[in-house]
């Protein structure tokens, strides 16, 4: 999950997580060992272990 997450930084991104919530957002940084921050507004940063991380999807548009 790790280098997936390394991966998609800077790209907006959906997590769900182990609750069953969803948050969409830009990854902002990931710490290796614990989990990653989610930019979810200017002015809201969130951050999300990955033991409560079920799918991480990458949200693209196309013109």
């Amino acid at each position: 999950m790790e280098q997936l997450a390394m991966s998609y930084q800077g790209q907006m991104v959906e997590i769900r997580d182990a609750y069953g919530g969803t948050h969409t957002g830009i990854i902002e940084g990931v710490n290796q060992q614990r989990g990653l921050f989610l930019r979810t507004s200017p002015f809201r940063r969130i951050f999300i272990p990955f033991f409560l991380i079920t799918s991480l999807l990458l949200l693209r548009r196309f013109f």
